[in-house]
Order: structure tokens, then sequence, then C-alpha cells
């Protein structure tokens, strides 16, 4: 018998557009130096590309001359950059493309395999100094004077598109002959022993029996308020606090349902959840709600980006709407940028109406995301 064994990087690939509404204008009154330098400006997207914990967004970048108008004789720039704060470095390979109305005529720019730190960007911008002391020269053939030329085809109805492919290495894998009984990772016995006393909370053995109980609606969820309290600083509060939950180790909790807290309970023992319970919106919102009430945030990241991913015109004002309740700001920034791509098609959605009339303040948000906020003592104009 042949016994084979596999090994290799992990990857995952993601890919997004990135669209500059009003490119022109947004030229003409932005003020967001790009990475220090005076002489350059960018326009940043939110978190667009994701591959586990790594988080990324895509710039444009214009420089302008001494008196601040913008300068069109100089190329336009476009990087990607980390915007998660994991520690360490990913390496990652990825390709770039602005899109003209001609698909044939489109720039592409591709790198591949290089090491990438959070808060760090990489590309073709001229607000990146090069190894020998110079500057970066931007996409070579690519002036603002040529894509402002509207014969030439770079905008579209007004609007600057540029692409991302992401191809992301997550680790490398090993992989080698499984015996029937397959040996499980220290972390993931763990995981599993706790799954295990969390089912067995029940029992009247003492050493696994369960000292508080949840009441959601009609059900009792049995748990251990020591684990409880080492997940959740909520739980930690209420157990260590000479409050009613701590003497009658009971907890009612009417504004949830029976489902999202023992989804909750899933991921405070063993660190995962049912794939199911995220599986729609209604359900991923129920655990959002409940993450949120206990701050555990690893499950509340989960929640996020399941919604996240299934984001559409008709929905995301009622999830900009949650996610300012919740004031959970990573939330908030996404449903905004998307917001921001799709404006249009959202202002003509119910949900945007009941957003207006019930949350006029977050109004404010959805403004700035469009229209950066100009210098208000600087006139700009486009000079050539």
């Amino acid at each position: 018998m042949i016994v084979k064994g596999r090994a290799g990087a992990r990857v995952q690939e993601c890919e997004a557009e990135f669209e500059v509404a009003n490119f022109l204008e947004t030229c003409f009154i932005t003020d967001t130096v790009s990475n220090s330098k005076k002489d350059c400006r960018e326009i940043m997207s939110g978190p667009i590309l994701e591959a586990e914990q790594y988080r990324f967004g895509l710039a444009v970048v214009w420089s302008v001359k001494s008196d601040g108008t913008v300068d069109v004789d100089k190329n336009l720039g476009m990087y990607v950059k980390r915007l998660d704060a994991a520690a360490g470095k990913c390496f990652v390979s990825y390709e770039m493309q602005v899109l003209n109305s001609t698909p044939s005529r489109n720039m592409v720019l591709s790198e591949s395999a290089f090491p990438m730190f959070s808060d760090i960007g990489r590309g073709w911008s001229q607000s990146f100094d090069r190894s020998d002391g110079g500057r970066h020269e931007g996409i070579e053939g690519l002036p603002l004077s040529n894509i402002f030329d509207a014969k030439l085809g770079w905008l579209h109805s007004g609007a600057l598109r540029v692409i991302a492919k992401l191809s992301v290495v997550l680790g490398v894998e090993h992989q080698g002959p499984i015996p029937s009984a397959q040996k499980a990772t220290g972390q993931q016995e763990v995981c599993d022993c706790l799954e295990r006393l969390l089912t067995a909370g029940n029992g009247t053995d003492p050493c696994t029996s369960a000292d508080v109980t949840l009441k959601v609606g009609d059900e009792q969820l049995k748990a251990h308020s020591l684990i409880l309290s080492a997940r959740s600083p909520v739980f930690e509060a209420m157990f260590s606090c000479p409050m009613k939950e701590s003497t009658e180790r009971v907890v009612v909790l009417e504004e949830l349902d029976a489902a999202s807290v023992k989804a909750l309970l899933s991921f405070i023992y063993a660190g995962r959840v049912d794939r199911h319970a995220l599986n729609t919106d209604d359900s991923a919102l129920g655990v959002l709600r409940a993450a949120h009430r206990f701050q555990v945030n690893g499950l509340l990241q989960q929640c996020v980006d399941a919604l996240a991913s299934r984001f559409s015109v008709s929905t995301v004002a009622e999830r900009l709407e949650v996610a300012d309740l919740m004031d959970c700001t990573g939330f908030k920034a996404q449903c905004l940028e998307f917001m921001r791509l799709h404006i249009a098609d959202v202002q003509a959605t119910e949900a945007y109406a009941r957003l207006v009339e019930r949350r006029p303040v977050l109004l404010k948000d959805v403004i700035q995301v469009l229209i950066p906020p100009a210098a208000p003592s600087k006139r700009r104009r486009i000079s050539r």
C-alpha cells in the first residue's frame, strides 16, 4: 500500500471593485494627504477585500501643485493597503485594473508574493518612495489629463472604476495519512472537552453540573458561571458583583431568542458556531445582538462578516441603523461603504426612507462618505 502525504500553502483569493463617483469633482475637493506627501491626495475605500483576519482597502492617488490645484500632467496612482490590526505579516499577490469603456484598453498591473504588514500600503503611487530614494511616478502612461478626457473612456458616467484581485497566503497545511481515530490538536481538544461540558451541564455529576440557568422564553439553558465569566466581561460583572444574578444564579434574557443564545453558548465554550446560525440575515442579526449584549467580540465579528457578505441595496440602510444603535463602528463603516458605491439604488428603497425618518442624524455619515469634507478656507480649481 502506498501512503501519501501532502503539504503546501493555504491561499485565499478575494476580489472587489472600488468606484470613485464624480471623480473629477472628487479630485477638486479632497484634502486627504497620501502617505504624508503634501503634494499628493488620495481617497481610500473601506475594508472591501477580506481573507480571514486580514482586511484590505484600495486607494486612488493624484498629485497637486504648490498652490493646491490638481496637477493633470502627473500620473494616476493606485495602491492596496492592509486595514486590519492583526499582528505580523502576510504574503500577498495581487492584480489591479483601471477599467476603460473599451475593455481591451484596461490598464492592468500586478505584483507577486510580497510581505505586507498592518497599516502598510503597496502599489503604484507617487506618494511612495522607491528603494533608491526617489519618488514613484504612479501608473506609467496614465496621466490625469487622459483620465479627465471623456473621449478616452476612463470615466464611466463620471466615475473611476478599479478592480483588485488578491491572493493571500494564510499558512501552510500538512496532510498526512489519517488514522481511523484522528488525533485532534491541543487547542481543538480543549474546545471539544468544553463543548461536552456544556452538553453535560444538566447531569448530576458535581464535576460537570452547571450552576447557572439562562431563561430565554420557555427554555432554560444550563451553563457554568466560571466559563461564562472567563469569556464575557458582562457575565463576569454579573457573577462577581452583588447582583440578583450572582445570588439566584438565574439570568433572564427577555430581549434575545433561544437559538441566538445557544449559538452564543456554543461560541463561548467551543469557539465555534453552527454555520446554520449565520446562514440568513434574520438569524445572524439575532446572534449579533447576543454577541453585542455580552461583548463576545470574536462572535460579533463573525456575524458582521456574514451580514456584510450579503449586503443588498434593499437592506443596507436597515443594517446601518442596527450598526449605529449597537455602536458597532466596523459594521457601520462597511454599511456606509456599500451605500457609497450604490447610493442611487439605495436611496430609492423603502428602507432608506425609513432611515431618513427614524434616524436623520445618520444622513451626516452618509454624506461624509459620499463627499469628504473640504478645507473651508481653500477654493481649488483644475489647471493644466
